[in-house]
């Protein structure tokens, strides 16, 4: 697979938002598609936060699911951590269903408040993200994908069974 879009996530609170937009120009200016967010600036929120882009008239829900449908558009995931590895909550769900899309994911840093075991090769400031992916030819892969342990067995356990039937 070829890296031609990505997604960005994480902790988008006001504090952090500017390394957000950093990360999203680094990404764009290496020619990458950004499928989320748009860079828009933030209207509110503290929990969930609202962008000047997003319908007004939209729910939280609505627009969790909208946002959800872009992540899932994208080649690749990467996570913008806040202070001390800080993703929170809303982010902690969006890699939940990542990890069990097998979609690609990458993280600024090691998440602080995240209790699932992140592969230091997962963990790339952008311009290396850029480097490996675009510049080296490197292939985005699913977190759990190659190596050799109980946890990454398991996720792989976890990822081929269905409870439903």
């Amino acid at each position: 697979m070829s890296l031609n879009s990505v997604a960005v996530i994480g902790s988008f609170r006001h504090t952090n938002y500017g390394k957000v937009v950093e990360t999203i120009r680094t990404f764009r200016a290496a020619g990458l598609v950004v499928k989320s967010p748009s860079g828009a600036d933030i209207v509110s929120g503290v929990e969930f936060v609202r962008f000047a882009s997003d319908r007004e008239d939209a729910s939280d829900a609505e627009i969790q699911t909208a946002t959800l449908e872009n992540i899932f558009a994208a080649d690749a995931v990467y996570v913008v951590t806040g202070p001390s590895g800080y993703v929170g909550k809303t982010t902690c769900y969006e890699i939940g269903r990542i990890v069990q899309r097998k979609q690609p994911i990458y993280f600024f840093e090691h998440p602080d408040d995240l209790p699932v075991h992140i592969p230091s090769e997962h963990v790339a400031r952008p311009e290396e993200f850029v480097l490996r992916f675009l510049k080296s030819g490197e292939k985005p892969s699913w977190l759990y994908e190659s190596q050799i342990g109980e946890i990454f067995d398991g996720e792989r356990r976890l990822v081929s069974t269905s409870t439903f039937k």
